[in-house]
Protein backbone atom coordinates (compact mmCIF):
# COMPACT_ATOMS: atom_id res chain seq x y z
CA UNK A 1 0.00 0.00 0.00
CA UNK A 2 3.16 2.45 0.52
CA UNK A 3 3.66 2.72 -3.16
CA UNK A 4 -0.22 3.68 -3.83
CA UNK A 5 -0.47 6.66 -5.91
CA UNK A 6 -2.80 8.45 -3.39
CA UNK A 7 -4.56 10.46 -6.16
CA UNK A 8 -6.00 7.33 -7.82
CA UNK A 9 -8.39 6.94 -4.83
CA UNK A 10 -9.27 11.01 -5.30
CA UNK A 11 -10.16 10.10 -8.82
CA UNK A 12 -12.06 6.77 -8.25
CA UNK A 13 -14.20 8.65 -5.41
CA UNK A 14 -15.35 11.83 -7.45
CA UNK A 15 -15.89 9.26 -10.46
CA UNK A 16 -18.38 7.75 -8.16
CA UNK A 17 -19.59 11.34 -6.61
CA UNK A 18 -20.42 12.99 -10.21
CA UNK A 19 -21.97 9.76 -10.95
CA UNK A 20 -19.54 9.11 -14.34
CA UNK A 21 -16.39 9.74 -16.06
CA UNK A 22 -17.88 12.97 -18.28
CA UNK A 23 -19.25 14.88 -15.34
CA UNK A 24 -15.82 14.27 -12.86
CA UNK A 25 -14.13 15.22 -16.07
CA UNK A 26 -15.27 18.54 -16.17
CA UNK A 27 -15.39 18.85 -12.72
CA UNK A 28 -12.15 18.09 -11.56
CA UNK A 29 -10.58 19.45 -15.50
CA UNK A 30 -9.28 16.44 -15.97
CA UNK A 31 -9.25 14.45 -19.41
CA UNK A 32 -12.07 11.80 -19.50
CA UNK A 33 -9.36 9.44 -20.87
CA UNK A 34 -7.20 10.44 -17.93
CA UNK A 35 -9.77 9.45 -15.44
CA UNK A 36 -10.60 6.30 -16.87
CA UNK A 37 -6.81 5.16 -17.27
CA UNK A 38 -6.47 5.91 -13.75
CA UNK A 39 -9.52 3.92 -12.34
CA UNK A 40 -8.19 0.94 -14.11
CA UNK A 41 -4.68 1.77 -12.52
CA UNK A 42 -6.25 1.47 -9.42
CA UNK A 43 -7.94 -1.82 -10.36
CA UNK A 44 -4.99 -3.23 -11.40
CA UNK A 45 -2.99 -2.33 -7.98
CA UNK A 46 -6.15 -3.33 -5.71
CA UNK A 47 -6.56 -6.72 -8.01
CA UNK A 48 -10.34 -6.05 -7.98
CA UNK A 49 -12.97 -4.55 -10.31
CA UNK A 50 -14.06 -1.89 -8.91
CA UNK A 51 -16.81 -0.25 -11.87
CA UNK A 52 -18.78 -2.19 -14.42
CA UNK A 53 -18.43 0.02 -17.83
CA UNK A 54 -20.96 0.38 -20.68
CA UNK A 55 -21.71 2.87 -23.12
CA UNK A 56 -24.48 5.07 -20.91
CA UNK A 57 -23.57 4.31 -17.61
CA UNK A 58 -21.60 2.73 -14.92
CA UNK A 59 -21.95 0.06 -12.19
CA UNK A 60 -19.87 -0.22 -9.33
CA UNK A 61 -19.24 -4.06 -7.81
CA UNK A 62 -19.59 -4.87 -4.49
CA UNK A 63 -15.55 -3.67 -3.69
CA UNK A 64 -16.17 -0.52 -5.47
CA UNK A 65 -18.90 0.34 -3.41
CA UNK A 66 -16.93 -0.53 -0.09
CA UNK A 67 -14.36 1.24 -1.06
CA UNK A 68 -16.43 4.44 -2.03
CA UNK A 69 -18.46 4.10 1.44
CA UNK A 70 -14.25 4.27 3.23
CA UNK A 71 -13.21 7.19 1.04
CA UNK A 72 -16.47 8.83 1.80
CA UNK A 73 -15.68 8.55 5.88
CA UNK A 74 -11.98 9.52 5.03
CA UNK A 75 -12.45 12.46 3.23
CA UNK A 76 -15.23 13.32 5.29
CA UNK A 77 -12.91 13.00 9.15
CA UNK A 78 -10.38 14.65 6.94
CA UNK A 79 -12.32 18.02 5.64
CA UNK A 80 -13.50 18.16 9.64
CA UNK A 81 -9.95 18.08 10.95
CA UNK A 82 -8.61 20.94 8.07
CA UNK A 83 -11.66 22.66 9.28
CA UNK A 84 -10.89 22.69 13.05
CA UNK A 85 -6.98 23.19 12.25
CA UNK A 86 -7.91 26.11 10.25
CA UNK A 87 -9.88 27.86 12.67
CA UNK A 88 -7.36 27.23 15.18
CA UNK A 89 -5.04 29.11 12.83
CA UNK A 90 -7.50 32.38 12.14
CA UNK A 91 -7.94 35.25 14.78
CA UNK A 92 -9.76 38.08 15.62
CA UNK A 93 -8.00 40.81 17.34
CA UNK A 94 -10.70 43.45 18.69
CA UNK A 95 -9.25 47.23 19.17
CA UNK A 96 -11.23 49.57 20.69
CA UNK A 97 -9.86 53.11 20.32
CA UNK A 98 -11.58 56.66 21.14
CA UNK A 99 -13.00 58.71 17.67
CA UNK A 100 -11.07 61.34 17.68
CA UNK A 101 -7.62 59.49 18.35
CA UNK A 102 -8.68 57.10 15.50
CA UNK A 103 -7.64 59.65 12.84
CA UNK A 104 -3.63 59.58 13.65
CA UNK A 105 -3.26 56.64 16.28
CA UNK A 106 -2.42 54.04 13.34
CA UNK A 107 -0.17 54.96 10.63
CA UNK A 108 1.97 52.02 10.07
CA UNK A 109 1.42 49.68 12.27
CA UNK A 110 -1.66 47.90 11.43
CA UNK A 111 -0.64 47.57 7.56
CA UNK A 112 2.46 46.44 8.38
CA UNK A 113 1.02 43.78 11.07
CA UNK A 114 -1.61 43.18 7.96
CA UNK A 115 1.14 41.68 6.29
CA UNK A 116 2.99 39.53 8.64
CA UNK A 117 -0.49 38.02 9.43
CA UNK A 118 -3.08 37.70 6.91
CA UNK A 119 -5.24 35.35 8.74
CA UNK A 120 -5.44 37.78 11.74
CA UNK A 121 -8.41 39.74 11.50
CA UNK A 122 -8.21 43.20 12.79
CA UNK A 123 -11.31 44.69 13.91
CA UNK A 124 -11.31 48.36 15.43
CA UNK A 125 -14.60 49.41 17.22
CA UNK A 126 -14.62 53.35 17.90
CA UNK A 127 -16.65 54.41 20.34
CA UNK A 128 -17.14 58.26 21.95
CA UNK A 129 -17.55 56.94 25.87
CA UNK A 130 -15.64 54.50 27.17
CA UNK A 131 -17.09 51.27 29.06
CA UNK A 132 -14.97 50.30 30.97
CA UNK A 133 -16.99 46.92 31.97
CA UNK A 134 -17.26 46.40 27.95
CA UNK A 135 -12.60 45.95 27.92
CA UNK A 136 -13.06 42.52 29.32
CA UNK A 137 -15.83 41.02 27.18
CA UNK A 138 -15.59 43.01 23.86
CA UNK A 139 -11.78 44.18 23.37
CA UNK A 140 -8.52 42.74 23.25
CA UNK A 141 -6.62 45.73 22.94
CA UNK A 142 -7.70 49.40 23.89
CA UNK A 143 -6.23 52.89 22.85
CA UNK A 144 -7.21 55.80 25.03
CA UNK A 145 -6.52 59.05 27.71
CA UNK A 146 -4.40 58.08 30.18
CA UNK A 147 -7.51 59.19 32.70
CA UNK A 148 -9.83 56.55 31.21
CA UNK A 149 -7.03 53.67 30.67
CA UNK A 150 -6.07 54.23 34.61
CA UNK A 151 -9.90 52.58 35.40
CA UNK A 152 -8.66 49.63 33.90
CA UNK A 153 -6.84 47.17 36.08
CA UNK A 154 -4.01 45.45 33.91
CA UNK A 155 -0.50 44.73 33.95
CA UNK A 156 -0.34 44.82 30.13
CA UNK A 157 -0.72 48.89 30.16
CA UNK A 158 2.03 50.61 28.45
CA UNK A 159 2.57 54.03 27.57
CA UNK A 160 1.97 55.05 23.85
CA UNK A 161 2.78 58.44 22.75
CA UNK A 162 2.21 62.10 24.29
CA UNK A 163 0.18 64.13 22.09
CA UNK A 164 0.89 67.80 22.30
CA UNK A 165 -1.94 70.38 22.58
CA UNK A 166 -2.05 74.06 20.78
CA UNK A 167 -4.30 76.97 19.44
CA UNK A 168 -4.82 76.71 15.87
CA UNK A 169 -6.29 79.28 13.62
CA UNK A 170 -7.41 79.26 9.76
CA UNK A 171 -4.20 81.14 7.58
CA UNK A 172 -6.43 84.55 7.71
CA UNK A 173 -7.96 84.24 11.19
CA UNK A 174 -4.21 83.89 12.61
CA UNK A 175 -3.33 87.08 11.02
CA UNK A 176 -5.22 88.63 13.94
CA UNK A 177 -3.16 86.94 16.61
CA UNK A 178 0.41 87.41 15.35
CA UNK A 179 1.51 89.30 18.41
CA UNK A 180 -0.13 87.08 20.79
CA UNK A 181 2.18 85.82 24.24
CA UNK A 182 -0.18 84.54 26.51
CA UNK A 183 -3.17 82.88 26.41
CA UNK A 184 -4.95 85.97 27.95
CA UNK A 185 -4.35 87.89 24.85
CA UNK A 186 -6.93 85.62 23.20
CA UNK A 187 -9.59 87.38 24.60
CA UNK A 188 -13.37 86.35 23.75
CA UNK A 189 -12.38 84.81 21.01
CA UNK A 190 -14.54 82.33 19.05
CA UNK A 191 -13.57 78.71 19.95
CA UNK A 192 -14.51 75.57 17.68
CA UNK A 193 -14.13 72.80 20.64
CA UNK A 194 -12.88 69.73 18.96
CA UNK A 195 -12.68 67.70 22.77
CA UNK A 196 -13.37 65.09 24.32
CA UNK A 197 -15.17 65.03 27.71
CA UNK A 198 -11.86 64.59 29.95
CA UNK A 199 -10.21 66.91 27.96
CA UNK A 200 -12.25 69.50 27.52
CA UNK A 201 -12.46 69.83 31.44
CA UNK A 202 -8.50 70.14 31.48
CA UNK A 203 -9.16 72.82 28.94
CA UNK A 204 -11.91 74.77 30.74
CA UNK A 205 -9.61 74.29 34.12
CA UNK A 206 -6.62 75.79 32.22
CA UNK A 207 -8.88 78.82 30.83
CA UNK A 208 -10.47 79.44 33.91
CA UNK A 209 -7.02 79.89 35.73
CA UNK A 210 -5.57 82.55 33.09
CA UNK A 211 -9.07 84.39 33.31
CA UNK A 212 -10.17 83.75 30.02
CA UNK A 213 -13.72 83.64 28.73
CA UNK A 214 -13.88 81.60 25.03
CA UNK A 215 -17.00 81.97 23.29
CA UNK A 216 -18.21 78.33 22.13
CA UNK A 217 -19.86 78.42 18.77
CA UNK A 218 -19.73 74.94 18.20
CA UNK A 219 -18.49 71.53 19.83
CA UNK A 220 -18.05 68.84 17.20
CA UNK A 221 -16.68 65.14 17.10
CA UNK A 222 -15.79 64.61 13.54
CA UNK A 223 -12.50 65.58 12.78
CA UNK A 224 -12.64 66.07 9.17
CA UNK A 225 -15.37 68.89 9.46
CA UNK A 226 -13.68 70.47 12.76
CA UNK A 227 -10.54 70.95 10.11
CA UNK A 228 -12.76 72.82 6.93
CA UNK A 229 -14.18 74.83 10.03
CA UNK A 230 -10.69 76.02 10.76
CA UNK A 231 -9.32 76.32 7.63
CA UNK A 232 -12.80 78.72 6.63
CA UNK A 233 -11.32 80.60 9.53
CA UNK A 234 -14.36 80.47 11.64
CA UNK A 235 -12.63 80.42 15.07
CA UNK A 236 -9.96 79.33 16.90
CA UNK A 237 -9.72 75.95 18.54
CA UNK A 238 -7.79 73.97 20.89
CA UNK A 239 -6.48 70.93 19.36
CA UNK A 240 -3.51 68.29 18.99
CA UNK A 241 -1.22 69.14 16.75
CA UNK A 242 -0.80 65.50 15.20
CA UNK A 243 -4.04 65.76 14.40
CA UNK A 244 -3.70 68.88 11.94
CA UNK A 245 0.05 67.70 11.50
CA UNK A 246 0.16 68.19 7.48
CA UNK A 247 -2.49 71.42 7.66
CA UNK A 248 0.31 73.02 9.36
CA UNK A 249 3.20 71.99 6.89
CA UNK A 250 0.97 73.10 4.57
CA UNK A 251 -0.13 76.36 5.87
CA UNK A 252 -3.51 76.29 5.71
CA UNK A 253 -3.39 76.21 9.06
CA UNK A 254 -1.16 78.33 11.16
CA UNK A 255 -0.42 77.62 14.94
CA UNK A 256 -0.94 80.08 17.61
CA UNK A 257 2.03 80.05 20.28
CA UNK A 258 1.84 81.31 23.66
CA UNK A 259 3.78 81.88 26.06
CA UNK A 260 2.11 79.65 29.04
CA UNK A 261 3.07 75.75 29.19
CA UNK A 262 -0.12 73.48 27.91
CA UNK A 263 -1.01 70.51 29.05
CA UNK A 264 -0.43 67.12 26.93
CA UNK A 265 -1.71 64.14 26.76
CA UNK A 266 -0.68 61.13 27.11
CA UNK A 267 -2.25 57.84 25.29
CA UNK A 268 -1.58 54.48 26.84
CA UNK A 269 -2.44 51.08 25.22
CA UNK A 270 -3.91 48.26 27.29
CA UNK A 271 -3.87 44.83 26.05
CA UNK A 272 -5.23 40.98 27.34
CA UNK A 273 -2.88 38.20 26.77
CA UNK A 274 -5.72 36.84 24.75
CA UNK A 275 -6.31 33.54 22.45
CA UNK A 276 -2.93 34.12 20.84
CA UNK A 277 -0.91 36.68 23.08
CA UNK A 278 1.81 36.63 21.10
CA UNK A 279 0.21 38.13 18.07
CA UNK A 280 -1.47 40.61 20.30
CA UNK A 281 1.94 41.34 21.82
CA UNK A 282 3.87 41.72 18.08
CA UNK A 283 0.80 44.17 17.31
CA UNK A 284 1.75 46.30 20.49
CA UNK A 285 5.17 46.36 20.08
CA UNK A 286 4.63 47.71 16.65
CA UNK A 287 2.19 50.36 17.67
CA UNK A 288 5.13 50.96 20.36
CA UNK A 289 7.31 51.11 17.61
CA UNK A 290 5.55 54.12 16.04
CA UNK A 291 6.14 56.72 18.40
CA UNK A 292 10.07 55.36 19.54
CA UNK A 293 11.70 58.26 21.45
CA UNK A 294 8.21 59.68 22.30
CA UNK A 295 7.53 57.41 25.55
CA UNK A 296 11.18 59.11 26.98
CA UNK A 297 10.21 62.41 27.22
Amino acid sequence: MNNFNLNLFKYFFYVVYYNGFTNASKNLNIAQSSLSYSIKQLETQLGKTLIIRNNKNFELTEDGNNLYETLKSAFSMLNQNIDKFDSNNKMEINIGIRHYLSDFIFRDAIFDFMLMYPEVHINIKLYSKLDIKKYEDEYDLLIDFEEYTNLITSNNKEKLCTLENTFVAGRELSKAYEDVESIRDLGEAKLISMLPNKKNGKFQKMCFENGILFQNIISINDCAFSKELIKNNMGLCFINKEFVKEELVSGDIKEIRVKEELFKDNIYVVYKNGKDKNKIRLLVDLLMKEYEGENNE
